[in-house]
Formats: C-alpha cells, sequence, structure tokens
C-alpha cells in the first residue's frame, strides 16, 4: 500500500512568523538607513539589528534596494497590509467627496499625514540616488507614483465641477505634484520651524488657487465686504468682514523696505478673497508713499505677485 501524499504545510502560525521576521528586517533596515545612510548601511548589519541571519533577509526581504523600497512603501501607507492606497480609508472618503473645497483640504491633510512619515526616509532615497542605479530607478517609480496620485486627485476635482476652467487636468495634475512632496514638508516643518497647521493651510491656499474657479469677485477689489485697516502698533493690515476680523498680512516695515512676512486666512476661495484685498492694500500703500519697496517672504505674496506682473515694479531689486 502507498503512502498518502503529504498534504502541503501552510500554518497560519508560520504565516504570521514570517511576517513578524519580515517586519523586523524591514524596520530594522528603516533606522540603520536614517542614522548612517543607505550606502553606509550593510545586510550584515541589518541582519544583527534585526536578530536574524543574512540569508534571512535576502530570502524574506531581499538586497539593500528592496529593503529601502519597502520602507519607503510602508512609510507611505502606515503599515504592512497588503492593501493599496487607491483603497486606503482617506482615498475613499474623498471618492466619495463632492465639494471642492473639501476635497482640496482633505487632499493636503492625506498628504500632510504621509509627509510626516515619509519625509525623512525620502531624504534618504534623494541623497543615495545621487550614487546608486538602483536607487535611482526607484525615484523614478516614486515620481511616476506620485504624479499618478496627484492624476488622480485632480481628474477627481475635475469630475465634481471644481476644476477652473482653462486648467487642463495634466496642468493641474504636474502642478499638484511640483507644490506638495514629502521633501517640500520636511524643509519647511523641520527645517524652518512652520507648524503644521501653517503649513498645511498654506498648500490649501495655493492649491485652491491654482485649481479651483476664482471666486466672482477676485478682480473688482471688493473693498465694500472686506475692509482692510492698517495697524502699526501690531504690525499686520487686518481685513474686517461685517466687523469681524477675516485675515490678516503681517509685515515688518523700514525707511526704504515693507517685508511682507505672513498671510493668515483660513482655506478656500472666500478666503482667496479676503488675502487678495489683503495684498491689494499693501501694495496701495506702497504705490502711495513713492519712496518704499516690497519684499515678498509670504508664499502667498509671491504666487498673488506672479499672477499681477504690472505690480512687479513695487518689488525690491535684489540682483
Amino acid at each position: 500500500m502507498e503512502p498518502a501524499p503529504r498534504a502541503a504545510y501552510d500554518s497560519p502560525a508560520r504565516s504570521q512568523q514570517a511576517r513578524a521576521t519580515r517586519r523586523a528586517i524591514v524596520a530594522a533596515a528603516g533606522e540603520l538607513f536614517l542614522e548612517q545612510g543607505f550606502a553606509a548601511t550593510t545586510i550584515d548589519a541589518v541582519a544583527a539589528r534585526a536578530g536574524v541571519g543574512r540569508k534571512t533577509v535576502f530570502s524574506s526581504v531581499g538586497g539593500k534596494g528592496a529593503l529601502l523600497k519597502l520602507v519607503w512603501d510602508w512609510a507611505l501607507v502606515g503599515d504592512d497590509e497588503p492593501v493599496p492606497m487607491s483603497d486606503r480609508p482617506a482615498v475613499r472618503a474623498m471618492l466619495a467627496e463632492r465639494d471642492p473645497l473639501r476635497l482640496v483640504r482633505m487632499w493636503v491633510d492625506m498628504l500632510l499625514d504621509v509627509g510626516a512619515r515619509a519625509a525623512p526616509i525620502g531624504a534618504v532615497v534623494m541623497a543615495a540616488a545621487d550614487v546608486d542605479p538602483e536607487v535611482r530607478a526607484l525615484v523614478a517609480t516614486i515620481h511616476r507614483e506620485s504624479l499618478a496620485g496627484a492624476t488622480a486627485f485632480v481628474t477627481h476635482l475635475a469630475d465634481a465641477g471644481g476644476l477652473r476652467a482653462g486648467v487642463a487636468v495634466e496642468e493641474g495634475a504636474e502642478a499638484c505634484w511640483a507644490l506638495v512632496n514629502s521633501l517640500l514638508q520636511q524643509l519647511l516643518v523641520a527645517g524652518r520651524g512652520w507648524s503644521r497647521e501653517a503649513y498645511g493651510d498654506w498648500l490649501v491656499e495655493l492649491v485652491s488657487a491654482t485649481l479651483l474657479p476664482a471666486p466672482a469677485s477676485s478682480t473688482d477689489r471688493p473693498r465694500s465686504r472686506v475692509r482692510v485697516v492698517d495697524v502699526p502698533e501690531r504690525g499686520q493690515y487686518e481685513a474686517l468682514v461685517e466687523g469681524r476680523l477675516a485675515g490678516r498680512l503681517t509685515y515688518e516695515r523700514t525707511e526704504r523696505v515693507v517685508v511682507l512676512v505672513h498671510t493668515d486666512v483660513g482655506p478656500g476661495v472666500e478666503d482667496l478673497r479676503v488675502a487678495d484685498a489683503l495684498v491689494r492694500r499693501a501694495l496701495d500703500d506702497v504705490r502711495s508713499d513713492g519712496h518704499t519697496r516690497v519684499l515678498a517672504v509670504c508664499p502667498f505674496v509671491t504666487w498673488w505677485l506672479g499672477r499681477h506682473p504690472d505690480d512687479a515694479s513695487l518689488l525690491l531689486a535684489t540682483g
């Protein structure tokens, strides 16, 4: 009598152990990449920190390039669950949303979460790309995937009727791809000390101004509804709507220069109208004075001046 064929061995406990081992290896690699960079990290060092053998690293994940890619991928989604980004709750909520303003805020909030996780390892990836061909290929993949994500967002925004006339989906996607990335967040939040909230509001302003339809009053200098006053003792222009503070533009003034530091208004098209009034008032004062020039530090003011080249003559010549 022949022995019965042995059933394939597929123990849930064994699968869980393999996954735990893989998770430990990737976590160890991520720690070492951040501590000493990609080039200086060895497979032996990863194995030692993960508490496994060198052969296990290769059989469970692969070489250094594969390790770096998994560290990046897991940083993007926040875990090692086999669920693509398109099926994550934040993306599914966006797909169900039809209000353009809320869509922009939801998209920025999602990218803030992703950027907070991915920015540190993103810096490692970019540095390693200069010397390693495999990492350069990973950077190309990252750029391609991030552009695809931006394209999906702008396409959905257009389907919801929120894309400004004259802006093609491809153009809007490329603008978003350039504006919103984890390295920019690392530069401004970690490097320059911006709060996450301020950085997020700034992004919402820029993305809204780039993609969404302009308010009907954007070219009319809406002084009847938005009143802007100069408050020198606080170093700011204040925008009042129905007597209530709706926004402020802080500045620093010398005899020859007015430094426009920061525009502080809430996100959305209506708030762009408030910001527009603030910038116009500040520039009108400089124009009336005739002896001062503007130095634009505020990103919104820089963007605004780019859209109004006739006011460029008020800028301080720095060349």
